[in-house]
């Protein structure tokens, strides 16, 4: 399994370069804009999500890029690459390393995640990260050869809520151990937040809203505005 995209990282911020559907920056041309800002700050790596996405992204960078594949299904909880078609998808499209919910939810086609594990890494020699969100998901994760545990989804529920902070006692557990390199994900709004992530132990780092999400960081500063603290400073 070639490592260099995973050494590349190592010690250093990858930014999530992504925007929902409602955005006004929910195109190629705005996400790879976004992705040549966060190098020129000195990012190792961009997250990004969808084939059309991690495209243009390639285009205009040879930093590695973690690659997911969004595709929400009704009868499932999953939808972060939830197939092998998908995250096949994705490394045609020039991701280095695919993302994918390693969660023990049940996934669209009932594919198992450690089946689809063993087929990125085997036929398409790409380095799998497992975006979990419990202890369990990420010992299950290692187990089945995933290269990088991810606490992605530790601040969504069922597993948490987003006010709850990076996830440090997790990533320290897994740190101790999975036997595999950790990264930390969510819910990094600081830079002490980024002291405390990499104080754990961990592989590296994963920002997005608060670097790639102009309404939340403005949502922020407003909040503490005498016109936001009155509930008249902009949307909720």
């Amino acid at each position: 399994m070639q490592n260099g995209s995973l050494q590349a990282i190592s010690g250093g911020l990858v930014v999530s370069c992504q925007a929902g559907p409602e955005s006004p920056l929910n195109a190629p041309h705005f996400i790879a804009a976004l992705a040549q800002s966060a190098e020129r700050g000195g990012c190792v790596g961009f997250r990004v999500d969808r084939p059309e996405n991690i495209r243009a992204v390639r285009a205009v960078s040879r930093l590695p890029i973690i690659g997911i594949n969004k595709i929400p299904h009704p009868d499932s909880n999953v939808y972060i690459t939830p197939t092998f078609a998908s995250a096949k998808a994705a490394v045609d499209a020039g991701a280095d390393i695919v993302a994918l919910d390693a969660t023990d939810r049940p996934r669209p086609g009932g594919e198992p995640v450690a089946e689809i594990i063993r087929r990125v890494r085997e036929e398409l020699g790409t380095p799998v990260m497992a975006d979990i969100g419990s202890f369990e998901d990420g010992m299950r994760a290692a187990e089945a050869g995933a290269d990088i545990i991810a606490t992605t989804l530790a601040g969504s529920p069922p597993y948490g809520h987003g006010e709850s902070g990076p996830a440090l006692d997790l990533a320290r557990r897994l740190v101790a151990e999975c036997g595999k390199l950790v990264i930390i994900e969510g819910q990094v709004w600081t830079v002490d937040d980024v002291k405390a992530c990499f104080s754990t132990g961990v592989h590296a780092i994963i920002v997005g809203s608060s670097i790639t999400v102009p309404e939340f960081i403005t949502r922020r500063f407003v909040r503490v505005t005498p016109r936001g603290a009155a509930g008249t400073g902009g949307r909720a």
